[in-house]
């Protein structure tokens, strides 16, 4: 019999498989559910996760179930039948680098659009399992992988709030508090960092790039004392720190989100996290069993941090969102989208998330169609 407590994650794809595999390698989980609408495909990942953590001398309690969060009513049983204390959704309609893989040409065309035009089918399938939580009744905890600066924010404002969201700017944060350790020539985890930042700011920070940044705040602290200047801690954010392209990332997303999810299960934490409290961007946050909040940061007031992470919004493309949950595009992205896939897209109302969701995905895979470059 398996104690601990019971996570599902939601989606099986790269990013999901990562963290299954990572998940297995620790010791603090009861039982691990991995869901997707491909039962046997899941039921082989999950297979193999069991025997490379048993290679490694853990024994994990893992199990494949069947999970469509197309379909809110299963999903709301199936949430109600495993209780599960933690869910993880790393489900989205298209992987966000699978734009990435289109040629040179028609790839720099779409990403000067940013990444805040994909929104729908990053948005979607977290907007159906949100509404599956709700009518379960369930009181798990919640965590968003696709795109949870914004995400989190829309769902928010639908009464749909996630306890917060995974990776993003805490992907940032290793690397500075690691290059700030070498310029001081102390260990690591003796360096404090508190780091305010958007989703937008992350194609900055690991390859060099031209054109303004986005807003942050950032703090580097070393036995007590403020040394952000002595270290140059705006020059170590744009520091070169070169990562492979494509889905290799996801091992850092997932170190971040299983760091995450051990602290909502044990003990209050300080770490970073997107969307806290349904809230833009991300901040330093307080992790525990009472689930996540933003954590105080000396010299910067809760409504500054914000702010930063609201006027960084529009490095991603998005204008504003709006009180009821609607989304307000910028029109040169949106214009992008409308010249190079025929998808004109200036206002996202809750309403129009999934069959916008649809139409995106048709008119992209049509694209890339033209270009040889058929997507799943």
């Amino acid at each position: 019999m398996t104690t601990g407590p019971t996570i599902l994650i939601a989606g099986l794809g790269d990013l999901g498989g990562v963290c299954l595999e990572l998940l297995a390698r620790e010791r603090w989980p009861g039982r691990i559910v991995a869901g997707s609408r491909h039962l046997a495909r899941t039921g082989a990942r999950v297979n193999l996760a069991r025997l490379g953590a048993m290679a490694q001398g853990y024994r994990p309690s893992i199990e494949a179930v069947s999970l469509d969060l197309d379909d809110e009513d299963a999903t709301a049983e199936l949430l109600d039948r495993l209780s599960p204390d933690i869910v993880l959704t790393t489900a989205a309609r298209q992987s966000w680098w699978t734009p990435e893989q289109l040629p040179p040409a028609p790839r720099a065309k779409l990403a000067a659009a940013g990444f805040g035009v994909w929104l729908p089918i990053h948005l979607v399938l977290s907007l159906k399992l949100m509404r599956a939580v709700r009518a379960a009744g369930s009181a798990t905890r919640v965590l968003i992988a696709p795109f949870p600066d914004v995400a989190n924010c829309v769902l928010a404002r639908l009464g749909l709030e996630p306890t917060a969201g995974v990776g993003n700017l805490d992907e940032i944060v290793p690397k500075i508090a690691s290059l700030a350790a070498a310029r001081l020539g102390v260990a690591v985890d003796a360096v404090d960092v508190s780091l305010v930042a958007h989703h937008a700011l992350e194609t900055h920070v690991f390859e060099p790039t031209a054109g303004p940044m986005p807003p942050y705040f950032l703090r580097i602290v070393y036995a007590g004392t403020d040394v952000t200047g002595t270290v140059d801690g705006d020059a170590l954010l744009r520091h070169p720190y070169p990562l492979p392209p494509g889905p290799a990332i996801h091992f850092l997303t997932s170190g971040s989100a299983v760091r995450l999810m051990r602290a909502l299960v044990d003990a209050d934490t300080r770490l970073h996290a997107p969307g806290p409290e349904g809230l833009p961007g991300g901040y330093p946050v307080l992790a525990g069993p009472g689930g996540v909040r933003v954590a105080p940061i000396d010299g910067l007031s809760r409504e500054a941090a914000i702010d930063i992470n609201e006027r960084s919004h529009a490095f991603d493309g998005i204008e504003a969102i709006e009180a009821d949950g609607t989304v307000v595009f910028r029109p040169e992205p949106a214009g992008i989208m409308a010249r190079e896939l025929g998808y004109r897209c200036d206002r996202l109302p809750p309403s129009e998330i999934a069959p916008r969701a649809d139409e995106l995905l048709t008119r992209f895979r049509a694209y890339a169609d033209r270009y040889g470059n058929g997507v799943d």
